[in-house]
């Protein structure tokens, strides 16, 4: 779901469908458009400095492909990104802080504050 127009854009590099269908609906229900990614390609590809967007990135996907989603960071200033993943997992976790990520939290802090952060983000 995309809209051409200036609506700020989430894009969601997101594959498991019940996670992504809470992020999905609560972008629905703040008023956001959103595109989902199922590959780092396809969020880059997604992302544009034309439109504020916000990333967010499920660190539990399989095959993040680090070297983008850093370059992601570098080339777009504008950008916000959140990253989220199993609060055990703090080696993804602190990878995603290196590589430029805005925000890095665990899964069920990301899950319990999204609205917040959401709305956080395009302010």
């Amino acid at each position: 779901m995309t809209e051409s127009d200036s609506t700020p854009q989430i894009v969601i590099l997101c594959s498991d469908m019940l996670f992504l269908s809470k992020i999905t609906g609560t972008a629905r229900e703040l008023g956001y458009t959103f595109c989902t990614a199922l590959s780092c390609n396809k969020a880059a590809a997604s992302l544009s400095n034309e439109t504020r967007q916000l990333l967010l990135i499920d660190l539990t996907q399989q095959n993040l492909d680090w070297g983008l989603l850093e370059s992601i960071h570098q080339r777009n200033d504008s950008i916000s990104s959140i990253a989220f993943g199993p609060h055990v997992d703090t080696e993804r976790l602190a990878k995603a802080s290196e590589i430029g990520c805005t925000q890095v939290l665990p899964r069920s802090q990301f899950s319990a504050q999204l609205p917040r952060l959401i709305d956080a983000a395009f302010d």
